[in-house]
């Protein structure tokens, strides 16, 4: 006889609330203890489960609550009121080798859930999301592929690199964060101040940027699908002169030449080819000429899942992004694979492994070319082709188009980063000890070939064909072991040890070819070309650190910190391999004091202190090294020349790190219970032994020599203001607050008095001045414009042209009256904002930053050869007419080589996103998990005074010729939606 069991299968199911929501709480995952059996809550908190009877044991965990265990029993309704676990609640940071409980944070540390950032957004940049952060100032020109740039708590280095570090799944990254999808990113965690940042030792002087990837979170896969696409205008464009402006500044040149200016002969005054489309009344518009419609489009595929031993995240993403700008185009490709396997309950491993392809093949048309070519100038030949130049009598500027019409050109970049680790755990001494062993190859190669083919139309062999290739491969292992450990109810505390060593190198091969004898090979065959050049070129680096790092907490309110960390590098001389770098910080939860248990207003106030040291290589490899060239020299009248090699760089053995010092002061509070929330920062830092290029009487055989100078400072307030404003059943409103001020100057430079004056010589040639900022602008400061019937013209000077302020008052302008007129880079003031309202299941933000207290020298205001076929700015000019005080006439010729100077201070709407949850009624009918609908606009709208494309990306404009950096920033509406199965 057979016996067949069959185990019957119940339906248990319930609510899970908490005391603030008793609404119920969606996402709670629900599981079934000991068994592969999960489910969540919906949006009402409703759960269903199925079990294999009702003799088991709930389980029910959510991020910020105290994870709960239920034995169910014969009642099958289960319901659950979660309690918030105040050590999750004040989330986990990301400190560098570990994590932290934020309540326990003692230094400067931001962050940053990409999740949120990036809900309603469509961002393919990483450093997009850093806007929102009190000290960190991201500026980009929003063109395909450029990562921009980032700066924390203002400039230290005169010479070196200001850009921070990023540190990827724990891993130093030496690529671009453009190569990181935003899509795969759970958070990003900056550290500001040198306590928090000392760990990383030598290449932390301007911040660490810690990127933490997504991991799986359900026991269930996990499937999400994130689409969005959207088309781009431009939010402004450089106002350049119409047909009709052109035409009237030439005759307003002639008259003020004294040359015949007659409205009805323009056509005399013109080229023939612009005669010619002037009487025809064709005219084109530069910006229309090499525009494109802009657009973005991406798609992104996670699946992720756990279970008790495995952990799972895999991505794959593309998008496609055209700029505003002919040609201007980037293709990425990424996959992303975070898999961690718990081989047994004191040993787990892991890999973390990001591909990323970038594509920005291409030549886009040229702006600089565009903003100088006339606008009565022929562009395209009779069989379509563009002409080389629009004007042919003005050869210097070509079309635009030439250039990208005829070139093949392919730039493509791959980037494969890993990191294998595996981790033991067990008890020892009454406490957790773990040992973590990281391996991290990073390969990443590129290259970019260009061919310029034939021109039918010209009378010359325009071809060439070039080919550039690199490799890069990086290397970093890791040992680091963390012990940590309770003594009593009053005394906690965690030390970390680390062995790093890490390995750079790259090698690139350049090889080119003009006038190819054969058109129509492209870059397959250099040897068909006339002039044949190539070069080569390679270099590694060796490191080497030791690092230790221990956090102490008595009676869990009085929390210490003590770090030390060691770094040896081959690219300094061999007096000084190594350097040191401590750090120190201390915090105290006045909060949790006895005396302040009985405010029921102040849920959290803790006060921070630190100080700490972290450097700046700011080098390449070899610069502490006498470096040679070499030289052909040819031996008598007529004879052959040989190649030899000489030393073309002195070395110096005693060059050293630069080393920035940092203290910083804050408060945190939470107020409320979380309706306010938000920290005040101070900070003063300075940088001594600053890596300059100095230089030395060339009676010696050198003009200058690589050493340690001066010392710079940089000191600001950071406010972060976090409020729930309203909150009700359905609706909610919160706002986020980020107000920074940044005070940067330089210190000392070489601490000499040559005019012993008893103040230290400032460096005019590199425009350092002491007490200054760094990037500070050196010149004449602006009075106005010299008018018709003024007396005090001076000689070379006339009615139009710019007038100077005399400071020294000795009735003439001399270099004498030369001082600082502003400065630029970094702002002053960094102020963001974001607005955000729920109501049922819609949600609208609104994000406005402004940049106040910076200027650039904008010398595209000058007079352009107003006689010839070039265009130019449209910004106005002074005649006896209209005597402006604030532009020059035409034939202003700038005797003094002085220079214009804008404020770049704007307000903007940057961000603007409405998104639609669907309820769960919805998503069950369709049998998915979570489904959402977007909108946003991006760049929305600018105010200021700015006349370039765009202040934020602004670049200093010290010539009237044009610019190549004048791309417009694009404003972007797209459509976003997101998917969860």
């Amino acid at each position: 006889m057979t016996s067949i069991c069959v185990s019957a299968q119940v339906t248990i199911s319930g609510k899970v609330d908490s005391s603030d929501s008793p609404v119920g709480l969606p996402g709670v995952n629900v599981t079934v203890k000991n068994e592969n059996i999960g489910a969540m809550t919906d949006f009402d908190g409703n759960y269903s489960i199925e079990a294999s009877s009702n003799n088991v044991t709930l389980v029910f965990s959510y991020i910020g609550f105290k994870t709960q265990e239920v034995i169910v029993g014969e009642d099958l309704t289960v319901n659950v009121t979660l309690v918030e676990d105040v050590s999750k609640l004040d989330e986990v940071v990301v400190v560098g080798y570990g994590t932290q409980s934020k309540r326990n944070i003692t230094g400067a540390i931001a962050s940053v859930d990409l999740d949120k950032a990036n809900k309603n957004l469509p961002n393919t940049n990483v450093s997009q999301s850093l806007s929102t952060v009190a000290g960190v100032q991201f500026v980009g020109d929003g063109r395909p592929g450029q990562s921009g740039n980032i700066l924390i708590r203002g400039q230290n280095s005169l010479s070196g690199d200001n850009n921070p570090l990023v540190v990827l799944d724990g891993i130093i990254f030496n690529g671009s964060l453009n190569d990181i999808n935003p899509q795969d990113i759970a958070t990003i965690d900056i550290l500001k101040d040198a306590s928090s940042a000392a760990i990383y030792g030598s290449r932390a002087a301007n911040g660490v940027i810690l990127v933490t990837s997504k991991k799986g979170t359900t026991s269930k896969p996990k499937v999400s699908v994130n689409l969005f696409s959207g088309l781009s205008e431009s939010g402004n464009e450089i106002k350049l002169l119409s047909p009709e402006r052109y035409v009237e500044r030439r005759l307003d040149y002639r008259r003020a030449t004294g040359q015949e200016a007659n409205p009805n002969n323009i056509a005399d005054y013109l080229t023939t080819t612009e005669a010619e489309n002037y009487l025809n009344g064709r005219t084109t518009d530069l910006w229309d000429l090499i525009g494109q419609q802009g657009s973005i489009n991406s798609v992104d595929l996670n699946i992720s899942g756990r279970s008790d031993n495995v952990n799972y995240y895999l991505s794959s993403s593309f998008s496609d992004n055209k700029g505003l700008v002919f040609n201007d185009r980037e293709k990425r490709s990424t996959f992303r694979a975070n898999v961690d396997v718990r081989l047994a309950d004191w040993i787990k491993a892991g890999v973390n492994t990001l591909f990323t392809r970038r594509d920005l093949s291409g030549e886009e048309a040229s702006i600089r070319n565009a903003y100088r070519s006339s606008p009565l100038g022929t562009f395209f030949n009779e069989d379509g082709s563009p002409t080389q130049f629009p004007v042919p009598s003005e050869q210097a500027a070509t079309n635009p188009l030439w250039e990208p019409s005829l070139t093949d050109n392919e730039d493509i970049s791959n980037n494969l980063f890993s990191n294998f680790y595996t981790e033991l755990n067990t008890n020892f001494l009454g406490g957790d000890i773990t040992y973590r062993l990281n391996f991290s190859p990073n390969i990443r190669w590129n290259h970019e070939y260009n061919y310029i083919k034939k021109d039918p139309n010209v009378d010359f062999n325009n071809t060439s064909a070039v080919k550039f290739n690199r490799n890069d491969y990086d290397w970093l292992f890791e040992n680091f072991v963390t012990y940590k450990k309770d003594i009593g109810e009053d005394h906690s505390f965690d030390v970390t040890l680390l062995y790093s060593r890490n390995h750079t190198e790259y090698e690139s091969t350049t090889a080119g070819a003009d006038q190819l004898s054969i058109d129509g090979l492209g870059v397959n065959n250099l040897g068909l070309g006339t002039i044949i050049t190539n070069s080569s070129f390679a270099q590694n680096t060796e490191g080497v650190s030791y690092m230790g790092r221990l956090n102490y907490q008595f009676k869990n309110r009085y929390l210490f910190t003590l770090t030390a960390r060691r770094d040896g590098s081959s690219v300094f001389s061999s007096n000084n391999k190594y350097a040191t770098f401590p750090s120190g910080a201390f915090a105290w939860i006045i909060s949790d004091e006895p005396f302040f248990q009985d405010n029921s207003t102040i849920n959290l106030l803790k006060l921070r202190l630190s100080y700490g040291a972290v450097g700046n290589q700011a080098i390449l490899p070899y610069q502490s090294l006498s470096l040679s060239d070499t030289e052909r020299y040819v031996f008598g009248n007529g004879g052959s020349s040989s190649q030899g090699v000489v030393t073309s760089s002195l070395g110096n053995n005693n060059l050293k790190w630069e080393t920035t010092y940092t203290a910083n002061a804050a408060l945190d509070f939470n107020m409320l219970n979380g309706r306010i929330g938000g920290t005040v920062e101070y900070y003063n830092s300075k940088t001594e032994d600053l890596l300059v290029r100095r230089s030395i009487p060339v009676t010696g055989g050198y003009s200058s020599i690589l050493t340690n100078i001066g010392e710079t400072n940089n000191r600001g307030i950071e406010i972060l203001l976090n409020t729930v404003n309203v909150k009700t059943d359905k609706f909610e409103w919160t706002s986020n607050l980020n107000f920074s001020y940044n005070k940067n100057k330089i210190v000392s430079l070489f601490d000499t008095d040559l005019d012993n004056d008893g103040r230290e010589d400032d460096s005019i040639a590199n425009s350092w001045f002491i007490d200054k900022p760094i990037n500070s602008f050196y010149d004449y400061a602006f009075d106005g414009i010299y008018q018709v019937g003024d007396t005090d013209i001076p000689e070379g000077s006339e009615a139009g042209f710019v007038r100077v302020k005399d400071l020294n008052g000795d009735g003439q302008i001399t270099p004498a009256d030369r001082t600082v007129v502003g400065s630029g880079n970094n702002p002053e003031y960094n102020i963001g904002l974001r607005n955000t309202f729920n109501y049922g299941n819609l949600s609208l933000s609104i994000f406005v930053n402004s940049l106040l207290g910076w200027e650039a020298p904008f010398n595209l205001i000058n007079p352009l050869v107003p006689d010839r076929s070039l265009s130019q700015l449209d910004a106005g000019w002074w005649t006896p007419e209209n005597q402006s005080n604030t532009r020059a006439g035409l034939t202003y010729s700038n005797p003094l080589n002085t220079n214009w100077y804008l404020s770049r201070d704007f307000f903007r709407i940057r961000d603007v996103a409405l998104g639609y949850e669907f309820n769960q009624e919805m998503i069950d009918k369709l049998n998915m998990s979570s489904l959402r609908f977007s909108i946003s606009v991006k760049n929305l709208y600018t105010i200021t005074d700015w006349l370039g494309s765009d202040p934020e990306n602004a670049v200093n404009s010290y010539s009237n010729q044009g610019d190549s950096n004048i791309f417009p920033m694009p404003r972007t509406v797209s459509l976003g939606i997101n998917m969860g199965f």
